[in-house]
């Protein structure tokens, strides 16, 4: 989360008719061609020229793209930073707290107390098959932090395979089926350093640089991340540059093609100075992608192809993250700030938004 740079412009949002009438020029219509290359699906790969069928070529997907969610205040904090919403396998609710040392436990009755305070301003957060947990932790130092499943400390792994040091790690996405783990190091807060991605194969292995400044682009501050429903795709939101980009898996742990899967809207974030940003990112089990844009209140929702659904309102100025849960796995639990900046973050809030007929993505095995 900080100031992005200018960006090129972009034309008007196509009506939701254009999107259901879509061309082999929907590509160029939404922005989705990239010096990395074409936009794609998450989905495998088609020959060329032959464009995949999608839910929204059916004459019968005439009604609305969204629900209207249903939205609660779960539960208030003080002046916390709220990042790291995760789900245990019990159905317990955790945050973290990045301007502190704490994760909470939230609670469905709006109770919040604390489980660890062992990281060092501590951002993502996942938890492994085993019950033990990987937290990004922002630092200083910048580490990944394996902690058990009582919340004490079971490694930090503050170096990657090339002996350099962790900047500020930012969040992590768990491969259900490996148990390895992508965690993102955009470097400092407004550092303006070239972008890191890592890989960690288990807990206790070396954890691997998989996306580095000497690569193909350069990520402008890589934020959240998420694995596409296949496990074929790694989705990683820019938000130096105010968009989402899609590498390709061929295997765990090797993401390669790098194209720009979605550009969002442009308009002013509420925290800083510049663009709102893409934050957060999570998939349903259709393989909508939910992005939490950060500087607005808005969840930005885009289909496996990239393509614009619409928007959720959390009745908030600023979201940073979410994760799916509730019994049917149709709820929405996102992290958020009633401040309007920086320098003063008012109360961080944790809302619940329902969304009927959606099953968001079960992260655990």
């Amino acid at each position: 989360m900080r100031s992005a740079r200018a960006r090129e412009d972009q034309g008007p949002s196509p009506s939701r008719r254009s999107l259901l009438g879509a061309s082999a020029g929907l590509g160029a219509l939404l922005g989705v061609a990239s010096p990395l290359g074409a936009g794609q699906s998450w989905a495998a790969g088609r020959p060329a020229g032959e464009r995949a069928a999608s839910p929204l070529d059916d004459d019968r997907a005439a009604g609305p793209l969204l629900p209207v969610p249903r939205v609660d205040e779960l539960a208030r904090m003080g002046p916390h930073g709220c990042e790291g919403m995760v789900f245990d396998a019990a159905g317990r609710l955790f945050m973290s707290n990045t301007q502190g040392t704490e994760i909470l436990l939230i609670g469905m009755d709006g109770a919040v107390t604390e489980w660890t305070r062992a990281v060092r301003a501590p951002n993502g957060h996942k938890v492994l098959a085993d019950g033990t947990h990987l937290v990004a932790q922002m630092g200083p130092p910048g580490a990944v932090v394996w902690l058990d499943a009582d919340g004490s400390v079971l490694r930090v792994i503050d170096r990657d395979d090339r002996g350099r040091a962790l900047r500020a790690a930012n969040d992590v996405a768990i491969d259900p089926r490996t148990g390895g783990a992508y965690v993102t190091d955009p470097g400092p807060f407004a550092g303006g350093l070239p972008g890191r991605v890592y890989y960690l194969p288990h807990p206790r292995a070396e954890l691997m640089t998989v996306v580095d400044e000497g690569d193909e682009g350069v990520l402008d501050y890589p934020n959240g991340l998420a694995l596409s429903p296949d496990g074929r795709a790694l989705l990683v939101s820019e938000s130096g540059r105010n968009r989402i980009i899609r590498f390709a898996l061929p295997e765990p742990g090797r993401p390669v093609r790098p194209t720009v899967f979605a550009r969002l809207p442009s308009q002013p974030n509420t925290w800083t100075d510049g663009e709102a940003q893409p934050d957060g990112l999570a998939f349903d089990t259709e393989g909508r992608l939910f992005v939490a844009h950060f500087g607005t209140g808005l969840v930005r929702v885009r289909d496996g192809y990239g393509r614009d659904l619409g928007s959720l309102d959390s009745r908030t100025p600023c979201i940073t993250n979410f994760a799916f849960g509730g019994p049917d796995m149709d709820q929405l639990f996102v992290t958020a700030h009633l401040g309007t900046s920086l320098g003063d973050p008012g109360p961080a809030v944790v809302m619940r938004m329902t969304l009927p007929g959606i099953e968001g993505l079960r992260l655990l095995p």
